[in-house]
C-alpha cells in the first residue's frame, strides 16, 4: 500500500473508485472539479493497493474528508494528517470511528446524509410559486424571516441593510441560490443552497415563519428547489440529525446514504 497526492490527472481513478457509489457523492466529485485537486487550501491524496486507488482524503480549508468503499485500516494517512491545516475531519460515520487513535479529537457529533433523486410527493399549494431570491427587496425580506426564528438571534448584522448587502454579495460570487414562498408579500418560508455545482448541490438553512408553521409550506419550498435542481440535472444532499426533518426529506423522497461523523480536533 501507498499514498499518493491526486491531481487533475488521477479523475478517471477516482470516478471508478466511488464506481455504482457515485450518485451519492456528487458533493465530494463536485469539490474537486471545482478546486482541479489543487490549491493553497485544497489537497487530495490517495491509496493504492496492487496499483488501484482504494481510499481517498480531500483537505478542503478545515476540513478533512475521507472515502472508500470498503472499511480499511487508516493508520497510513497518519503522517499526511499531522501535516495538514484542518480542526473536523468528515465521512461516513463507521470508516470515520477508524481515525480516532491518531487525531486529538475534542468532539464529535453523528448526523445522517441523504440524497434526493426523484421527488414523490405533488404540491401542496399549487397556486404558490416557489421563486428565487434575486432582488435586495427579496434579501430584505428573508433578513425579516430570519429574524423570527430562534436560530439567528444575536447572529445576524443588527442593520437590515448591512445583511442585505453581504448577501447580495454572496449571491454574486457564488453558486449558492435562495429558494423562498411568500404569501400576501411576506417571505413565510426559505431554504438555500451552497457549493452547487454541474451534478449537486448541499442544501441547508430550512426556515419558517412560526405563524405559518404546520401547514406545510416547509416542504413545499424544499419540494419546489428539489424539482428545480433535478429539471437542471443536479442532485440535491442533505446533512441532518433532526428527526422531523428526517421524516420530512423521507417523505419527499430523499435516499438516506449513511450515517455521518463529524470529528473535531
Amino acid at each position: 500500500m501507498s499514498i499518493m497526492k491526486l491531481t487533475r490527472s488521477n479523475h478517471a481513478e477516482v470516478i471508478r473508485l466511488f464506481s455504482n457509489d457515485i450518485e451519492n457523492y456528487y458533493f465530494l466529485i463536485n469539490d474537486l472539479i471545482v478546486n482541479n485537486y489543487q490549491g493553497d487550501h485544497f489537497k487530495v491524496y490517495g491509496e493504492y493497493e496492487n496499483g488501484e486507488l482504494v481510499s481517498i482524503l480531500l483537505n478542503n480549508f478545515n476540513n478533512v474528508t475521507y472515502y472508500s468503499q470498503s472499511d480499511r485500516e487508516v493508520e497510513i494517512y497518519k503522517e499526511i494528517l499531522s501535516n495538514l491545516s484542518f480542526n473536523k475531519l468528515s465521512g461516513p460515520s463507521e470508516l470515520m470511528i477508524k481515525f480516532k487513535p491518531y487525531i486529538n479529537l475534542k468532539n464529535e457529533a453523528i448526523s445522517h446524509m441523504g440524497v434526493v433523486k426523484t421527488v414523490e410527493v405533488k404540491k401542496m399549494y399549487p397556486d404558490l410559486e416557489v421563486r428565487i431570491v434575486q432582488s435586495e427587496e427579496e434579501i430584505g425580506k428573508q433578513y425579516d424571516l430570519l429574524l423570527t426564528t430562534d436560530e439567528f438571534h444575536g447572529s445576524l448584522p443588527e442593520d437590515r441593510d448591512d445583511y442585505i448587502k453581504m448577501e447580495s454579495e454572496r449571491l454574486k460570487n457564488t453558486t449558492d441560490r435562495t429558494a423562498y414562498l411568500s404569501i400576501d408579500n411576506v417571505m413565510v418560508s426559505s431554504v438555500a443552497t451552497i457549493r452547487e455545482g454541474d451534478k449537486s448541490a448541499i442544501i441547508i438553512g430550512v426556515y419558517t415563519n412560526p405563524k405559518y408553521r404546520g401547514k406545510g409550506y416547509g416542504t413545499e419550498v424544499l419540494t419546489g428547489l428539489f424539482d428545480k435542481l433535478l429539471t437542471e440535472g443536479k442532485y440535491p444532499y442533505l446533512f441532518y440529525n433532526n428527526p422531523v426533518a428526517r421524516s420530512v426529506y423521507k417523505n419527499i423522497g430523499m435516499t438516506e446514504v449513511c450515517e455521518w461523523r463529524v470529528l473535531t480536533v
